[in-house]
């Protein structure tokens, strides 16, 4: 008998604690803070509208992700100049994405000033237009060999005055 009593009485206890951890957390949780969900209806024609009407965060990423005709440094010897779709001999299409190694004119300074660096962002555009110009006149068995690398590092080169391209890397390069 005394044995029930006893037990009767941990298990008491035990219930009791376990009610006023609960209350507890209960009295010092921040429910007040927890955003509601809006309950519109997720079904196929919300989701369709969405896909066809994204937001415009969305498609300022879809648009840097996928296609890009902007320059960037990469770093203070490597800079990209986008990607590319030209027109080849043939009714052939090239699509690539190049990157330039670059190094400054100035080989007697011991720290580097960057101007190459400011000076391929502000030229972007015109490098470009020489990449796209070496290009448009070749047919595609000229496009891939190295001669067409050399004549991009010469071409690029006649409008840098700071900077000089030391070579060209095509991380995309598709004929279609």
């Amino acid at each position: 008998m005394l044995r029930k009593i006893i037990l009767s009485i941990i298990w008491l206890t035990l219930t009791a604690l376990l009610l006023l951890l609960i209350f507890y957390g209960v009295s010092t949780s921040d429910f007040k803070n927890l955003k509601k969900y809006n309950e519109e209806d997720y079904g196929i024609g919300n989701v369709r509208d969405n896909m066809q009407n994204p937001s415009k965060k969305k498609q300022e990423f879809a648009k840097e992700r996928f296609y890009t005709n902007r320059v960037t440094v990469k770093s203070s010897t490597m800079a990209n100049l986008g990607d590319f779709t030209v027109n080849i001999a043939g009714d052939k299409k090239l699509i690539l994405n190049i990157s330039l190694k670059y190094k400054e004119k100035n080989k007697n300074a011991w720290i580097s000033t960057g101007a190459a660096k400011n000076e391929i962002l502000a030229k972007g555009d015109v490098l470009r237009d020489a990449v796209i110009h070496t290009f448009s006149n070749s047919n595609s068995a000229r496009v891939s060999n190295h001669r067409m690398k050399k004549e991009l590092v010469k071409n690029i080169n006649a409008y840098l005055s700071e900077g000089e391209i030391e070579d060209v890397y095509f991380n995309r390069f598709l004929i279609q």
